[in-house]
């Protein structure tokens, strides 16, 4: 039936469960399962007027209870339902779908048919150990993971199941190792010869450094009306928060260079999907500095204003990091948007001219 116990879960003399946190689903789910279980010994005796054999009431309740432990427990089922639920994300959803399609690669055939009681810590770490040849860094392992941990939450929370193996599995962590360019660097990069399709790639990357590392969703996703008075309004799709950005001159100017019309980028206007171009930009970027990828521009902002002594919050404030109680404080002040401004022509100068 897909329900494990412990041995002191279990009494004997009741046949009901006992000292579980769940024991009143489970007793519930039981009684439904018996009074199911009568019906059709009932119906298939009454259908062949005779009493039944040992081996037919077993192939009944044997049909019966893994019918109701593939519909009881069912991984695949919960992973499609958080795939298709509208309130998550687009970008969430596809990474539910990739966990789902690495689960059923590890499973194989049976893939389908997987139950959360097949689940345990052992699974676990066997499946830790496969991703392990795809995805050698422990935190892209760890999306996973806790993609999955979701839906064990999602299935105990629809008493789908009682069993949760991330009790004795913890999900790893290892520090985002520095994915910042130096100032010299991106002087470099800027000044260097690149091949004619190279170009835009190089362009865009300095789009996404001028205008405080905006991430590439946000920046892809742009139409010519979120310029406004000479700033970029937008809400971040991360985040949905309110974002502004003033367009500095070097920005104008890249900007005006590849205008679209439906998009602020004219590569986005015939563009399905902006991970098209990012893949496409940054196996350039890796090819003109090893491991370099779009999301280097965002961390050399945050860096370079650093070394600059901008302070924190305006860091913050510049790459748009607001935790939940900062957030609710900003409602009461008004903060002053101009500290953002300066510090990020700080930063443009500094690379660009060598000003301080």
């Amino acid at each position: 039936m897909g329900i494990n116990l412990l041995p002191a879960q279990w009494s004997k003399e009741t046949r009901l469960v006992t000292k579980h946190p769940k024991k009143a689903f489970l007793n519930s789910y039981l009684t439904e399962m018996l009074v199911k279980g009568d019906e059709i010994l009932m119906t298939e005796q009454k259908k062949q007027g005779s009493a039944l054999t040992k081996n037919q009431i077993k192939e009944l309740m044997s049909s019966l209870f893994c019918d109701c432990k593939k519909q009881k427990g069912d991984v695949t089922g919960v992973f499609q339902d958080m795939i298709k639920d509208k309130n998550k994300r687009k970008r969430t959803q596809e990474l539910y779908a990739v966990t789902l399609k690495k689960i059923k690669t590890f499973v194989g055939k049976d893939a389908d048919s997987l139950k959360f009681e097949d689940i345990s810590p052992k699974w676990l770490k066997n499946f830790d150990e496969w991703l392990t040849k795809d995805c050698p860094h422990l935190n892209a392992r760890a999306i996973h993971f806790r993609n999955l941990r979701a839906v064990f939450n999602k299935a105990i929370e629809d008493e789908l199941t009682a069993n949760y193996p991330f009790r004795k599995f913890k999900i790893g962590k290892e520090e985002t190792r520095k994915r910042a360019l130096s100032a010299q660097q991106l002087r470099e990069l800027r000044a260097q010869k690149v091949e004619p399709h190279q170009q835009k790639y190089v362009d865009v990357f300095f789009l996404m450094f001028y205008l405080m590392g905006i991430n590439a969703i946000d920046l892809l996703s742009a139409t010519p009306e979120q310029v406004v008075n000479g700033r970029l309004e937008y809400k971040r799709a991360k985040t949905g928060t309110l974002y502004s950005v003033k367009l500095e001159p070097e920005a104008i100017q890249l900007i005006e260079k590849y205008k679209g019309k439906k998009h602020l980028l004219c590569f986005c206007d015939n563009m399905k999907s902006y991970r098209f171009f990012m893949n496409k930009m940054n196996k350039c970027m890796s090819e003109l500095i090893p491991g370099c990828t779009s999301y280097y521009a965002r961390h050399s902002v945050a860096s370079i204003a650093s070394e600059l002594d901008v302070p924190l919050d305006t860091i913050a404030r510049m790459l748009g990091h607001l935790d939940a109680n900062r957030r609710v404080t900003l409602i009461y002040i008004d903060y002053n948007q101009n500290k953002v401004d300066e510090a990020n022509r700080k930063v443009i100068d500094y690379v660009l001219y060598k000003k301080i």
